[in-house]
């Protein structure tokens, strides 16, 4: 038997080290706190900096009401706190934060610098902590507010760092926080610098306009106000029926002025849209709540990431009521009256069961319904059965909705041409990408170049993934603080509209941290989509051989690349049963 060690007290350190790794998991956690805590200070404006992903320093210089000098030391001690006095105050905090406790936790991982000056104090005074021991501490000639530096995360907690992502990964993280922060309380002003780059600038005013700094004017114009005052009160913004993205993280949720993931909030807003947009498809923009203190539970998460509502369903009911009021009286296409650039057209999912009118045909007949080759969650390959390889086909003619009607063999085989072309499109990109190199993968120059608005942290994306879109045929460069620039899109896209695709490619950003290969496979599903043919179409004879003859050369089942059947195949036998003919 082993014995039992004894129990012993651990060092302040220790302890303090344990109690960061709490709140503390990346170098966006440290800036949320330090914003945070410069927000519960009053500051009417916040300047922040950061070098290296924030792990080399994160700077945070504030305006607000500082601290006070003999206070200084105790600021950066476990549980001290000028937020709360007694046990009740918890369940009624109004803060973001217990602001002692943030320092602490981050004094105890980084060499911490805080340069303060309370409002109406004669002078100010700095401390110098490292990895939760205090260094010195001084007199010091400052603006009132606060300063805090922080260099050097998790340099003594090597085994951290190595659950990071990467540099400009972890960069973009923190952007994303400031620029979230700042449409969550609109009135402060904000600036943000990425490695001495410039990157948020807000002035300090309204929602809107907080909004409009962070995505862009022509994203923000678009929006549809949320006003819906009461007992649980939900105002914001939200995109239209014809505006909607292919993940939820253009979503920001507010609930009593803090930044919250909350599940029953995101589906009440995907509720609202139920019907209006195609599946799998979501809105974005801003949704505020507002409850309540005694209504809310903030300490659910030690970073106080998500909430929890004391009456969960009258929040979810007055959120899709209240987006479903403003999506509502929204026109049902753009202000002019055309389907705007961002408009996604919904899927038709074909089933076995569908073909019930054939008289429930043999699985084994539909063969086209059976895919060799789709994408599984949004885009890798996922290898389904095996499909017979489709013989030459020759056409028929095209029905007066757009399919393709040919026969292969004793067969009658109906073609999605835009799914069809899609296929085709998608593994040809992806042989060419394969080189991995700019020059192979044959890019198209734009006439005109596409500036697009996408805001701060998006652009910092686009920097950082420059080699990425180079060799997959795109020249894209950040053109200001919030903007991108086109100049070149793949040869295979140079009939698409690059302004559209482009849009769809920043949707796609959220996604960077898959494997090289998968990001690969759904940027080529991507621009396959927007470079085929348009389902309704007109082909002549020879456009519609061409694409066919195309199709059967195309390895890896009948399927496009987002999972939906390019072709029907109704063989001799199933149709000998849907007309109860005799089977040869």
């Amino acid at each position: 038997m082993i014995a039992s060690a004894p129990i012993l007290r651990l060092p302040q350190v220790v302890a303090d080290a344990i109690a960061a790794g709490e709140v503390i998991e990346r170098p966006a956690s440290v800036l949320k706190e330090l914003i945070e805590n410069a927000l519960d200070a009053d500051a009417t404006r916040i300047d922040v900096a950061i070098e290296g992903g924030g792990l080399v320093r994160i700077l945070v210089v504030d305006d607000g009401t500082g601290i006070a000098a003999d206070d200084l030391e105790l600021a950066v001690e476990r549980h001290a706190t000028s937020k709360i006095a007694v046990a009740g105050d918890i369940a009624r905090v109004r803060t973001l934060g217990f602001r002692g406790e943030a320092l602490a936790s981050i004094a105890a991982v980084s060499e911490l610098r805080i340069t303060t000056r309370a409002r109406g104090a004669g002078g100010g005074a700095t401390l110098h902590v490292r990895n939760g021991e205090v260094l010195s501490r001084a007199a010091a000639a400052s603006a009132p507010g606060t300063r805090i530096e922080v260099c050097e995360l998790f340099a003594a907690s090597p085994a951290r760092l190595r659950f990071l992502r990467s540099v400009a990964t972890e960069g973009s993280a923190a952007v994303r926080v400031v620029a979230d922060l700042a449409i969550t309380h609109p009135s402060v002003a904000f600036t943000c610098a990425n490695d001495g780059r410039m990157v948020l600038r807000t002035a300090g005013g309204t929602l809107r306009e907080a909004i409009r700094a962070v995505i862009g004017t022509r994203a923000e114009r678009d929006l549809l106000d949320v006003a819906a005052p009461g007992p649980i009160a939900v105002g914001g913004a939200i995109s239209p029926p014809h505006a909607h993205r292919a993940t939820r993280g253009g979503l920001v949720l507010i609930v009593n002025a803090r930044l919250v993931h909350n599940r029953a909030l995101l589906a009440a807003v995907d509720e609202s849209y139920r019907g209006l947009i195609p599946g799998g498809r979501h809105g974005y923009g801003v949704v505020t709540v507002e409850v309540p203190g005694e209504a809310v539970d903030v300490n659910v998460h030690p970073a106080k990431r998500e909430v929890r509502f004391s009456d969960e369903r009258g929040v979810f009911s007055a959120v899709q009521r209240a987006c479903w009021a403003a999506l509502r009286a929204a026109p049902p296409l753009g202000g002019d009256g055309t389907v705007p650039s961002g408009f996604a057209h919904g899927m038709l999912e074909v089933r076995d069961g569908d073909l019930d009118v054939l008289g429930r045909p043999d699985p084994r007949s539909v063969s086209a319904l059976r895919t060799s080759s789709g994408e599984a969650s949004g885009g890798a390959p996922a290898s389904l059965g095996a499909v017979p390889a489709l013989t030459a086909m020759e056409p028929l003619g095209q029905a007066g909705s757009g399919f393709l009607v040919a026969t292969a063999g004793d067969a009658v085989v109906l073609i999605d041409p835009h799914a069809a072309h899609e296929k085709v499109l998608y593994t040809e990109l992806l042989a060419r990408w394969r080189h991995d190199a700019p020059e192979a993968a044959g890019s198209q120059l734009l006439l005109m170049p596409v500036v697009v608005e996408c805001g701060p942290d998006r652009a910092s994306q686009v920097a950082d993934e420059h080699d990425f879109f180079s060799r997959s045929g795109f020249s894209i460069e950040q053109f200001g603080p919030g903007t991108i620039r086109c100049t070149a899109v793949p040869m295979s896209a140079a009939t698409a509209d690059p302004e559209v695709l482009v849009a769809e490619l920043l949707d796609g950003l959220d996604q960077r941290d898959a494997g090289t290969e998968e990001r690969r496979h759904r940027l080529a599903a991507l621009v396959a989509c927007h470079a085929a043919v348009r389902f309704g179409d007109r082909l002549d004879v020879v456009a519609q051989r061409q694409l066919l003859d195309q199709l059967v050369a195309t390895p890896g089942g009948t399927t496009c690349p987002h999972g939906r059947p390019s072709v029907l195949v109704l063989d001799d036998a199933m149709l000998r049963r849907a007309f109860r003919r005799p089977p040869r």
